[in-house]
């Protein structure tokens, strides 16, 4: 539909409007209300909303001029920054869907998930072309002239930055509705069969929304942004401070002095991170920085442990740790200060805006308030499925009251009577020890109130006599006095006896997935080898 609000379709009088309520049609508006305020910085690149809306308009002209039609795939493997960003909208506003994909994938993963997508262009960075090169046989659907590289000159590969000024400075004539695909996100690719998360516009839009509401963001919103763009947790704050009219704040890649650096130089109010990246944060010390800009501190991932969050409030002292629990196909749940503070702290807060959580048991029954089973969800920002896999789509559903379709998250938890939720872990992360159930987070939570534990992790391992026993894994703070003995002896005293841990392995780093979060699949490989004897 091309009309404009206000228009007269076939001369009957009757107005049409245009769905110009999305993202992209947000960025161009703010480029006509604003146009010389800063809309993204990354490093002392800064682009106005005026000129990032050019920029979008150029790179999506020449992307349809090369062929992109409307819900066409565009493969970027890029680390965050002005070009990655430009290139994230362009593409959407070309009516193309973008398949941002991991730089630390190695050459079988994402050979797996660039041929899943079925993309039919590619833009890579000097650090990954060489990678995209070895797998070029692999990626058919991409022709020779679908290879894009932003940097220095090389065979093969057409100047990216050259083509993305190419294009003409108006937006280009794609209307886009909600309904149309706008992104795919892969969720996996190390292992199994790939899964590419599908959202719309509408799914998107949600996130505005959702997240805008509850972090309380708007036009003045400073959002630090320092995960990558692969991943979804970026799109907390970054979807709705765009949509309202604030500044992105890209960090290329973190660190506790990058993040410093970035909040004092720009002023930033919001900021994403997951528990381990907090670690690095309040263990590092800069006397120049200037952190007191920062109201609200989200937290996703894995549980933020009680002594973190009392660490972050002491050294960041006017912030708030908002804490989110979700799945990148979609729904969430929101803690918010207030949660914690009235007493509700260890909830992971109550489903986001327009969304619905309940409990079921293994036969798919739903559960009441107080008993532990699997989180299912549903909700208006979920994905419309996994891409081009309907099968894997319904074997992850399940159908609610009104015929209407959950997502099995394949994680345990409860609601309270007052519609709260705690997350107990994940379904196949369930420790059964002699036929009891053992949920690592609450020895996790016993073992992160050592005063010389930085990180904490519980696993199940192979036992010959109880099948399973749940087993320690910590990173010690540095200075740390403590030894495995000692530390394993405090952590039992404190656990109920079916919880008591067989063994605690030291280590100096845990196997890591996106932005810090722990692989327990890996770490239960690795410990599963020095499993203990029958007691």
């Amino acid at each position: 539909m091309s009309e404009t609000p206000g228009s007269d379709r076939a001369g009957t009088g009757t107005p049409v409007y245009r769905h110009d309520h999305l993202v992209p049609d947000a960025i161009a508006r703010h480029a006509r209300l604003n146009p010389q305020r800063i809309a993204v910085t990354c490093g002392d690149e800064r682009l106005s909303w005026a000129e990032f809306d050019q920029r979008i308009n150029r790179l999506a002209h020449a992307l349809i001029g090369r062929g992109c039609a409307k819900g066409d795939r565009v493969c970027m493997i890029l680390p965050n920054g002005i070009p990655s960003f430009v290139l994230f909208w362009a593409a959407i506003r070309a009516g193309g869907v973008i398949v941002p994909l991991n730089p630390m994938l190695d050459d079988e993963a994402l050979a797996r998930l660039a041929g899943d997508s079925g993309a039919r262009l590619i833009f890579a960075g000097d650090t990954t072309a060489a990678q995209v090169d070895r797998i070029r046989n692999r990626l058919a659907h991409i022709g020779a002239d679908g290879y894009f590289l932003f940097g220095a000159d090389t065979p093969g590969w057409a100047d990216a930055a050259a083509f993305a000024e190419s294009g003409a400075a108006h937006a280009p004539d794609v209307p886009l509705s909600p309904g149309d695909p706008m992104t795919i996100f892969y969720s996996s690719g190390t292992t199994g069969e790939p899964k590419g998360i599908a959202h719309t516009h509408f799914g998107r839009l949600n996130y505005c929304y959702g997240f805008g509401a509850g972090l309380g963001v708007n036009r003045y919103t400073v959002a630090v942004c320092t995960t990558p763009i692969y991943a979804s947790g970026t799109l907390i704050t970054m979807l709705p401070t765009l949509y309202y009219g604030g500044k992105v704040v890209l960090v290329e890649k973190f660190s506790a002095p990058a993040f410093f650096e970035a909040v004092t130089r720009e002023g930033g109010t919001h900021a994403f991170m997951v528990p381990a990246m907090y670690v690095s944060v309040v263990q590092h010390d800069d006397d120049a920085a200037d952190l007191s800009s920062l109201q609200v501190l989200i937290s996703a991932g894995q549980s933020m442990p009680l002594a973190l969050r009392e660490t972050l409030a002491a050294r960041i002292p006017g912030s708030g740790v908002y804490e989110v629990y979700g799945m990148t196909e979609g729904f969430f749940t929101l803690a918010l200060p207030g949660d914690f503070a009235g007493g509700k702290r260890n909830t992971v807060g109550q489903p986001g805006f327009l969304e619905d959580i309940r409990i079921i048991d293994d036969e798919g029954r739903e559960l009441p308030a107080g008993e532990t089973g699997e989180i299912v969800a549903y909700g208006a920002g979920m994905m419309t499925g996994y891409f081009g896999k309907p099968e894997l789509t319904a074997e992850n559903l399940w159908i609610g009251p009104g015929d209407r379709t959950f997502l099995r998250s394949g994680d345990l938890g409860h609601l309270d009577e007052d519609g709260f939720l705690y997350v107990s872990g994940r379904k196949k992360e369930m420790i059964k020890s002699g036929g009891i159930n053992i949920y690592a987070i609450d020895i996790e939570e016993v073992l992160a109130r050592h005063p010389d534990v930085r990180e904490a992790a519980v696993v199940g391992v192979p036992h010959p006599r109880w099948m399973e026993t749940p087993v320690g894994a910590v990173v010690l703070r540095a200075g740390a006095l403590t030894d495995a003995d000692a530390l394993l002896e405090w952590v039992n005293t404190r656990l109920a006896r079916y919880q008591r841990l067989s063994a605690i392995h030291l280590r100096t780093d845990f196997p890591r997935a996106t932005y810090g979060k722990i692989r327990k699949d890996r770490l239960r490989d690795e410990l599963a080898e020095n499993a203990p004897n029958p007691a």
